[in-house]
């Protein structure tokens, strides 16, 4: 899956010619050593663009360009021969600005590194800042002297001008307060993961209801626009605006009525001014009045306009109670959508950042860019820029007030984030492996073996994964990721809506795409048919969040102490880790096996208990894990152990198994030796409920049979039994509940139209 150097990179590398020293272009031993001939990697065109970006020109340039010839000639991971350097660079800005420098040769590195440290300069930096910095410099420092000394005395002589000033390491050594910042960063995650895990079990259940009711508000607005072209095809002149409604939250096979009626409007922009003439100026009122813009881009047709949604009003039906309405209409109503949304008048900008810090998005007394909810390409989240339908509806919504969704850029920012939503929750994946995800035969596979001996479903067991090339693995060697039913039930749903939105014929595969540009992984992989795409861009990692933060806002996470979390896709591993270990009580290595860690001592970090698991033991949900807090070493498991285990569960466990209540997802080895009701491997499965009551029903014979008999440690084992019963037959109340809800069609009801 490696690539070579592109077109574009080795034109990044020709713009750093000129503007640095030609020594370190040419260096011995790195890339550009014209003896090379391959023998020493080139640096990266990434890297090399940050370097012509933000490097070139300041009095460390020849310094940097040379720590990344030599990183990348030994072979550092592409994405640390540009993290150094960045790290590095941003520091010696903010050094040489505070203290006046201007040339390397002035700056004492090691007091203005002790200093700092101390904090002492740049008192804003955080402890972990400093120390980062500390790290990065004495990494290049180490590196490029011992590339120097590698070389013959007259090539020393020349390059020694290039090198940092030397920082000993016993000179800072215990000031970068290594431990405490990385015990303070672990505990900040883990109360993080305590306010997430606490809503982990409905975070799955929520984003598919939320996706389900952003596509019946799709389907609604799609009815409603094939009812004006059927007008314009009829002849009919007063077309807008189309006014109509729907209603939501009814459940027809339980007899629940709707619960509340959405209604809207759809224009297009010569309607909206002409019906707004008072809040437009003179000429801009004539230039729709008069059809001047026809002259410029004129639509055949209505089909041919980007018609406009205005969301008028929610209302609740049969009582009182406020109406649920849309859960993003605030996003749009703060006009906090899109790349820059610290915008507006001083009032305006002033109200938009508390907001964002009331959300966890921004620190106080902090001025910086934040864009928690851009989509990062077009077609996600935000109206369409290229044809002026942002800007006309952001100066509509100042001059009148009303407000515009962007229903089909929200529709495919739900699609993205429900999928993102549950392959995190369900698999534990990290964010760069999510971005391989594609439905080839390379990476999505079907496998199927023979129904087991007594099985009186002789049906063929079907299981699906996918095979990807998890962060760490340094060969192309695939690891398989295994998921449910649901998954793939849901897999499907998106495949149909990305075919449907590039106009693909039955069978026709995706069009190949550059893997995410903004990866640091990038290089690895050639172009495919990702998932995470549209308009024949990849959705970025920042894009992916953005629509998962879309579609779960709302929803309230925070620690003990009332800060607010903000949702992230390696929290949800985090809370994966922990939910599998604390609440399933699956054992550490299965757990590790799971997130494709080698490091069992980074399974154990992200799957310690949390202060809510230790402080409210006592209570049933916790009580669960209460037994098992000690996930160190006493579960750590031999190779031979787990050799036993594999061959007992060979043939009769695994991804190929039926299970009591739903599908197994565990690769290879039963993760709780068979105990599948309450097992973080298992996906429950609707379909299964009656094994799961029968179950419950046994378990709930033995807890009375146990007791009887003074056996109180299985009674409390038996009573295990049931609670985790209870907990799948509620997670497969959930799952039925939104597949209900998935197929309850949006019915419009039509407002007759007023005349002007």
């Amino acid at each position: 899956m490696a690539r070579t150097m592109t077109q574009q990179e080795d034109m990044a590398l020709f713009c750093l010619e000129g503007k640095v020293a030609p020594e370190v272009l040419c260096a011995p031993k790195t890339g550009g050593d014209p003896r090379s001939n391959g023998q020493w990697p080139d640096i990266h065109g990434r890297s090399i663009g940050y370097l012509v970006r933000n490097v070139v020109g300041k009095p460390w340039a020849n310094h940097l360009v040379l720590v990344a010839a030599v990183l990348s000639a030994q072979r550092y991971d592409v994405s640390s021969v540009k993290n150094l350097p960045c790290y590095v660079n941003a520091r010696l800005t903010d050094f040489f600005q505070v203290l006046q420098l201007e040339v390397v040769d002035e700056w004492d590195a090691e007091s203005c590194m002790i200093a700092s440290l101390k904090g002492e300069i740049i008192s804003k930096d955080t402890q972990g800042v400093r120390a980062l910095f500390c790290t990065s410099y004495l990494t290049c420092v180490k590196q490029v002297n011992t590339w120097l000394n590698s070389l013959p005395p007259a090539e020393k002589a020349a390059y020694r001008r290039f090198l940092f000033p030397p920082v000993h390491p016993v000179a800072v050594h215990g000031l970068t307060k290594h431990r405490q910042v990385i015990q303070q960063a672990r505990q900040a995650r883990k109360e993080e993961t305590d306010a997430v895990l606490i809503q982990f079990s409905d975070l799955r259940a929520e984003a598919h209801y939320r996706y389900n009711r952003i596509g019946r508000l799709r389907q609604a607005y799609l009815d409603a626009v094939k009812m004006i072209h059927l007008s314009e095809a009829r002849g009919e002149t007063e077309l807008f605006p189309f006014a109509f409604s729907y209603e939501e939250g009814s459940d027809p096979e339980h007899s629940v009525p709707a619960q509340e009626r959405l209604s809207f409007r759809i224009w297009n922009r010569r309607s909206f001014v002409l019906a707004h003439r008072t809040s437009y100026k003179r000429a801009a009122f004539y230039y729709y009045k008069n059809r001047y813009y026809a002259k410029e881009q004129p639509p055949s047709s209505v089909e041919e306009e980007q018609l406009l949604l205005e969301f008028v009003k929610a209302e609740r039906l049969g009582d009182d109670a406020p109406p649920e309405s849309l859960w993003f209409l605030e996003l749009f109503t703060r006009d906090v959508v899109g790349n820059h949304p610290l915008s507006g008048s001083a009032e305006e900008l002033d109200a938009k950042k508390r907001w964002f810090q009331a959300w966890g998005y921004l620190d106080e007394d902090k001025d910086e860019e934040v864009s928690p909810f851009y989509g990062h390409i077009p077609g996600v989240l935000h109206w369409p820029r290229e044809d002026g339908t942002d800007l006309f509806v952001g100066e509509a919504r100042k001059r009148t007030g009303r407000l515009f969704l962007p229903v089909e850029s929200l529709y495919a920012a739900a699609t993205f984030g429900v999928l993102a939503v549950d392959v995190f929750t369900t698999t534990g994946m990290r964010m760069n492996e999510i971005l391989q995800l594609r439905l080839t035969p390379d990476c999505f596979v079907r496998l199927q073996m023979p129904a087991p001996p007594g099985a009186k479903d002789r049906s063929p067991r079907i299981r699906y994964a996918f095979r990807l090339l998890p962060k760490g693995e340094k060969t192309e060697t695939l690891h398989d990721y295994f998921i449910g039913e649901e998954t793939k039930r849901l897999l499907v749903k998106v495949a149909r809506t990305l075919a449907e939105w590039y106009g693909l014929q039955a069978g026709e595969a995706l069009p190949p795409i550059a893997y995410s540009p903004h990866d640091s992984r990038e290089h690895r992989f050639e172009m495919a048919p990702y998932l995470f795409q549209l308009n024949d861009q990849a959705l970025p990692s920042d894009g992916i969040t953005a629509c998962m933060r879309f579609l779960l806002h709302g929803m309230i996470f925070r620690t003990r102490d009332a800060k607010p979390v903000i949702l992230k896709a390696h929290l949800l591993r985090h809370a994966f880790a922990t939910f599998a270990v604390q609440v399933e009580k699956i054992p550490l290595d299965i757990v590790g096996a799971l997130l494709k860690q080698k490091n069992l001592d980074v399974t154990d970090y992200y799957s310690q208990p949390t202060d809510s698991m230790v402080a409210e033991a006592h209570d049933r949900y916790l009580a669960r894990s209460a037994l098992h807090l000690n996930v160190g070493e006493a579960l750590r498991r031999s190779p031979e152990e787990l050799q036993q285990l594999y061959k007992e569960a060979e043939g009769k466990a695994g991804t190929l198994a039926d299970v009591i209540g739903g599908q197994c997802i565990c690769h290879g080895f039963c993760a709780a030796k068979f105990a599948c009701v309450g097992c973080a491997g298992k996906v429950p499965d609707p379909a299964k409920r009656s094994q799961l009551e029968r179950h419950r029903a046994w378990a709930t014979q033995q807890v009375e049979y146990a007791t009887q008999e003074g056996l109180f440690p299985e009674a409390e084992r038996m009573k295990q039994v049931v609670r985790d019963c209870d907990t799948e037959l509620r997670e497969m109340d959930q799952i039925e509940a939104y597949r209900r809800d998935e197929s309850h069609a949006a019915t419009i009801q039509i407002e007759p139209r007023k005349r002007r």
